[in-house]
């Protein structure tokens, strides 16, 4: 039986996934394939990016302090994995969800990012290949 229900998973598939690099932006779509992912791509010289967050973990609405802390925790992480990435934002198509603040981690491998993801309590990850559309993976914490 799945932790995801359809009104969880209708959010996650309508869900804008915003990297932010200085005044620019590009955002990704799962199944959408995007210029703007492939272009920041081919200008980092990457083949991949993953859209992770740490957020409200097993989608469960934590303060304001609770999500700032998760958040330097994961920055934390990727600063002593030297991972290459920069902030993103996981803006909601409704109103009934808040945006969420992540980031955008360039060339970690899905299983990595999944595994990354599952130990801050994520049920799932967006991962977007160069060329290909964006694509919902979901932690064993879904399932």
């Amino acid at each position: 039986m799945s932790r995801i229900d359809a009104k969880l998973l209708d959010a996650y598939q309508a869900t804008s996934y915003v990297v932010l690099e200085g005044k620019r932006s590009a955002s990704a779509r799962v199944m959408a394939l995007n210029g703007e992912i492939d272009a920041l791509l081919e200008k980092r010289g990457s083949a991949e990016i993953v859209f992770v967050t740490a957020w409200n973990p097993k989608s469960k609405p934590a303060s304001a302090e609770a999500n700032e802390k998760a958040t330097a925790k994961l920055r934390d992480i990727l600063e002593d994995e030297d991972l290459d990435y920069l902030p993103a934002e996981f803006r909601p198509a409704s109103k009934d969800w808040p945006v969420e603040k992540g980031f955008a981690i360039f060339d970690l491998a899905p299983f990595d990012a999944l595994q990354l993801a599952e130990m801050l309590g994520q049920y799932a990850i967006v991962w977007q290949g160069q060329g290909q559309p964006a694509h919902l993976m979901f932690t064993t914490l879904a399932v």
